[in-house]
């Protein structure tokens, strides 16, 4: 009866383990898709590439960028202020030091080095995330 009821238990744990990861937006399995748009968002910048991470927007978007526009944007425009924004800089790298596991508003914080006109630009860059439906998208991208 002992190891009946161990079964049972292990069975039942699998199964819920199954079904909190097939949720997107909870659980470790919705942190793990937070850090793989994270990842995209750090290679989209070090490439100048919007493409890259647009998907991830959401219908709007806090952009905010040094030396040029602040403000809530849709998508769309959100996609072409950080293209001309990027038009300009020839990226150097890129990458995020600082996670917020957060499972209701996880983000991600670092810096970014550009050339700029022969110069050096070092910036600090934050990106959060909100549930939309289920999934995650940008809520927020900072490039300060």
């Amino acid at each position: 009866m002992t190891s009946h009821l161990a079964i049972s238990i292990v069975v039942l744990l699998i199964q819920m383990s199954g079904v909190s990861q097939m949720h997107n937006g909870s659980g470790q399995a919705g942190l793990l898709d937070a850090r793989a748009i994270f990842s995209d968002v750090e290679r989209g910048i070090s490439e100048a590439n919007v493409s890259i991470f647009f998907h991830y927007f959401n219908s709007q978007v806090h952009v905010t960028l040094r030396g040029g526009e602040s403000g809530l944007y849709s998508a769309n425009q959100a996609y072409y202020l950080l293209q001309n924004y990027f038009r300009a800089r020839k990226p150097l790298k890129c990458g995020f030091s600082t996670y917020g596991d957060s499972d209701s508003n996880p983000y991600a914080t670092g810096s970014a080095s550009f050339n700029i006109r022969g110069s050096r630009e070092l910036v600090q860059v934050y990106v959060a995330l909100a549930l939309s439906g289920d999934r995650w998208v940008i809520s927020h991208i900072n490039i300060y």
